[in-house]
């Protein structure tokens, strides 16, 4: 299983690949997490207008494709699951992070001139392949499925993803994650043993414990905001993994205890690069 893979103390996780180095959920982004040493990989999965998973963050393509100077231009602000898989695919995902130097690493001479050159024309990915990728490399992968709720796919996403999972042979490598908890109880019918982890941004008005316990979870993912490193500890002690999203500066990393692992945007700041 997923956690097997993993370190039990401090696992560093790479936010939608090695954003800071590449275009975000690209397969560029995903190799560099392997390769900058990693533990495991983060990724955000869509479900497209004809039933494809795709490996796509924000609810339209505006942000971190070309689509505003593209022949899909006045769609630009229409949601993902409204376009087909070979009109995402037109798209180039990988220009826009040359021009916003999202990270500041290209200003810094982080990333070299003719990597960033090679980032134009870098195509959105399906989910199968980068868990084809996670298999031939072993690489563990936290599967974030984002919320279709009144959407059309909000039925079907959930038991797609676990179909994919199952096909590509990488449900030992694989943890399901959602802030639609809903998914996890869903995904928790369809295959009882998946690991799967309630993503919380927001403070919960009860008993967190038990509410995590109700969910039947076996992890949770908290924005590090709300979460103060003795509720991380509290959390670790009734026998949760703890996953902090997302932690930047190694400072702010420390004061968790060393169970807790850490979601960024930065990895290469935390771990050294596999040999």
């Amino acid at each position: 299983m997923f956690f097997h893979h993993i370190p039990d103390a401090k696992a560093i996780g790479a936010h939608r690949g090695v954003r800071s180095l590449a275009p975000e959920n690209t397969l560029p982004a995903i190799e560099k997490a392997l390769h900058c040493g990693a533990h495991f990989l983060e990724i955000d999965v869509r479900l497209t207008a004809d039933g494809h998973l795709v490996v796509f963050h924000d609810d339209t393509p505006a942000r971190t494709t070309n689509i505003a100077a593209s022949p899909l231009a006045a769609r630009a602000t229409h949601h993902v699951d409204t376009f087909t898989l070979t009109e995402l695919q037109s798209l180039d995902a990988g220009s826009w992070f040359a021009a916003t130097d999202p990270h500041g690493t290209i200003r810094s001479g982080e990333i070299p001139p003719e990597a960033v050159d090679a980032f134009a024309g870098t195509v959105i990915p399906t989910l199968r392949q980068v868990l084809d990728f996670c298999r031939d490399h072993a690489f563990p992968i936290n599967v974030e499925i984002k919320d279709h709720a009144g959407r059309t796919g909000d039925s079907a996403i959930t038991a797609a993803v676990l179909e994919l999972v199952a096909d590509t042979e990488t449900r030992d490598l694989a943890l399901l994650s959602s802030f639609n908890h809903r998914y996890l109880t869903q995904a928790a019918v369809f295959d009882p043993d998946i690991p799967r982890a309630a993503l919380i941004e927001t403070a919960h008005p009860g008993n967190i414990l038990d509410y995590l316990m109700f969910l039947d979870v076996a992890a949770c993912h908290p924005d590090h905001h709300i979460t103060p490193p003795d509720l991380a500890r509290a959390l670790l002690d009734d026998g949760l993994r703890v996953n902090l999203w997302t932690i930047n500066d190694p400072d702010v990393a420390r004061a968790y205890p060393p169970g807790a692992g850490i979601i960024t945007d930065l990895p290469q700041r935390f771990v050294s690069p596999r040999g």
